[in-house]
């Protein structure tokens, strides 16, 4: 038999504005009308062939300031920490697990990517459209990993030979592929660790899982997804395919 997966990518944009009254300095004559915070003696980014720096000078009390619940970045340097963009990216958007064998579980696996500017960082979340299935609506069921010990929210170990289904998990990486699980450990303890997807056509239909965040500004932060196969000797043969949708959401 052969199966196919589809990687499907959304996003979801929540936005929270409160009205409140802002005070600024104003300065006007007849030609001109400046309004503003604070002014500077001078503020920029400098370089030079073996530095680059910024800063803030004249405004009162410049410098990141934190405490529990919160950071304060005072100055007009860290407005560079800003210039990149919310943005989500999926290395295989088709993953081919060609034939199976019964009892070997197969993986393939792809990279997703996230970059998120807001002070409180991202969430990831996924679906599956259906289980995998043919045509006729047979199906490979969704893993429940190692004695039925893993749901759609919570992973364990599934390497039995004798556990079959459809499963995934997903593992911090960095720029270079190891391992980090920054992200991903409050999901998956190790790349032992899995789960069945979320699915939409359970009654009544199930909600995306997270399955990475981080409450703080990142940039580029990355996990390899693994999706594993493992079928029995008594599994139809034929064509088996479904989609995964990843929706990510910036915390604001």
């Amino acid at each position: 038999m052969k199966t196919k997966i589809l990687v499907l990518l959304s996003f979801a944009f929540l936005f929270f504005l409160f009205k409140k009254n802002i005070l600024a300095q104003s300065f006007s004559s007849s030609s001109y009308k400046i309004q503003w915070g604070n002014f500077n003696m001078t503020a920029g980014k400098k370089t030079s062939s073996s530095y680059q720096l910024t800063d803030t000078v004249g405004q009162n009390a410049p410098g990141k300031f934190n405490n529990t619940g919160y950071i304060l970045k005072s100055g007009f340097q860290y407005i560079y920490d800003t210039f990149f963009y919310f943005s989500f990216q999926i290395d295989d958007l088709s993953l081919d697990f060609g034939s199976l064998v019964p009892g070997i579980g197969t993986t393939q696996t792809n990279i997703i990517t996230i970059s998120a500017p807001s002070g409180n960082g991202y969430q990831i979340m996924a679906v599956e459209n259906h289980p995998l299935r043919q045509s006729s609506g047979t199906t490979i069921p969704d893993t429940k990993c190692n004695s039925d010990s893993c749901n759609k929210t919570t992973s364990a170990v599934w390497d039995s030979s004798t556990a079959y289904g459809f499963g995934f998990n997903a593992i911090g990486i960095n720029s270079s592929g190891a391992v980090t699980n920054i992200g991903t450990s409050n999901y998956f303890t190790d790349s032992t660790y899995f789960r069945p997807f979320a699915n939409a056509t359970n009654t009544p239909i199930d909600a995306p899982q997270i399955i990475m965040s981080e409450n703080s500004p990142i940039k580029n932060r990355s996990a390899k997804v693994t999706y594993k196969i493992n079928i029995s000797a008594i599994q139809s043969a034929g064509n088996y395919q479904n989609g995964i949708n990843f929706i990510a959401v910036p915390k604001y």
